[in-house]
């Protein structure tokens, strides 16, 4: 299928990587091009063992779940002292609300550590709320309904310097809304993804990667961009994604380090509701703690967080977040852009064995919002 040219605009490309330059500015700058030797001794890396797993039931509890029960399991392992492991994780959720998600996500290195391969897959029955679309939503607004769905994912890239790589990704997801409130602005507004279908959409990828460690970075650099350009075949909707993710560690004194993130996600065309942009925290993304997840829709947010980790005692850690991020209709243009802040504290405990995976409890407070989160893993 030939792409019409609107679709393929430069614009918000342009707009994504002036973001990317401005935004590191307020940063040093030598943990973008640092050497191994800069980021962990090989002895460091040859200490940890070269396999593990885990067995892990544990609750969580959001606010869009209230209590939920995860059985996850996760293998990994290093091969030929490689700084990041391959790991194989699978998990089903379900909680207070009657959600219930099952899947499984991989990654893994070939050739030498030259390829890295990535795939994820999930079905769900989610009841969930709807606030409408915008920035002035309210939670007066709500209305209930549940979806359904089974998505995929896969990227293959290639590396191309030490630290950089590039390829391609795709994606599939079928959905349906299953229930929705009769009268409701589902109901009687035609918003785009009430009809349900299939968005299916595949494009470009780089990621610059020099943490020091995959589960819990202690420094380096994180930084993916991505172009996703969804089709009405073989999906249901036209519509263009422009994303973007940057992350940065730094270490201070012995036991913490100050963790940065800039997040962008531009979105053009027939855009299904559930593919709007969002702040909060679920379904393993995190953004803005302190706000309902879906509480404000729209097709463009652009945001910035930092947290300050340390160590307590033993396996006990405690973090302090905050963050500010703008969500609207137009963000190239910085129009009807609304204002967001967000800030917490939390505690984490480390259950990983040799490697430090976390589990973490947040609460956090977002403008008239609030919320309380308790999870596993770092949230960037």
């Amino acid at each position: 299928m030939v792409l019409p040219l609107k679709i393929i605009s430069i614009r918000p490309l342009l707009v994504l990587l002036l973001l990317l330059v401005f935004s590191h500015l307020f940063h040093p700058a030598d943990g973008f091009c640092a050497a191994p030797d800069d980021l962990a001794p090989d002895s460091a890396i040859a200490d940890k063992k070269p396999s593990g797993f885990l067995f892990i039931p544990f609750p969580i509890y959001t606010p869009e779940t209230k209590a939920a029960l995860i059985l996850s399991t996760l293998y990994h392992f290093r091969e030929d002292g490689m700084r990041h492991p391959a790991t194989l994780m699978m998990f089903m959720a379900y909680s207070q609300l009657n959600q219930f998600r099952v899947g499984g996500a991989a990654q893994s290195y070939f050739a030498d550590g030259r390829i890295h391969a990535s795939a994820s897959a999930g079905g769900a029955k989610w009841p969930d709320k709807f606030f409408g679309i915008g920035t002035d939503s309210a939670k007066s607004d709500e209305e209930d309904y549940t979806f359904k769905s089974v998505d995929f994912r896969v990227a293959l890239q290639y590396r191309i310097r030490q630290h950089f790589k590039a390829g391609l990704s795709a994606e599939s997801r079928k959905f349906d809304i299953s229930e929705m409130e009769a009268g409701g602005m589902l109901d009687t507004e035609g918003i785009p993804g009430v009809e349900g279908g299939r968005a299916f959409g595949a494009g470009p990828i780089a990621t610059w990667d020099s943490r020091d460690d995959s589960f819990f970075p202690r420094r380096g650099v994180y930084g993916q961009v991505s172009a996703a350009f969804f089709l009405d075949r073989p999906g249901d909707y036209a519509f263009q994604r422009y994303r973007a993710d940057l992350r940065q560690y730094i270490p201070l004194g012995d036991n913490g380090v100050i963790a940065f993130q800039e997040y962008v996600n531009i979105l053009r065309g027939d855009i299904p509701f559930n593919h709007y942009s969002r702040i909060g925290d679920m379904l393993g993304f995190s953004l803005l703690r302190g706000y309902y997840s879906g509480l404000f829709r729209e097709r463009d947010v652009a945001a910035v967080q930092v947290e300050y980790r340390t160590a307590v005692w033993k396996n006990l850690g405690a973090a302090v977040f905050g963050g500010v991020g703008v969500i609207g209709p137009d963000l190239p243009r910085f129009r009807d852009l609304a204002v967001k802040p967000a800030g917490g504290v939390g505690l984490r405990y480390r259950i990983g064995g040799d490697e430090t995976i976390n589990l973490r409890l947040d609460f956090a407070i977002g403008k008239d919002s609030s919320g309380i989160y308790f999870n596993i893993l770092e949230s960037f």
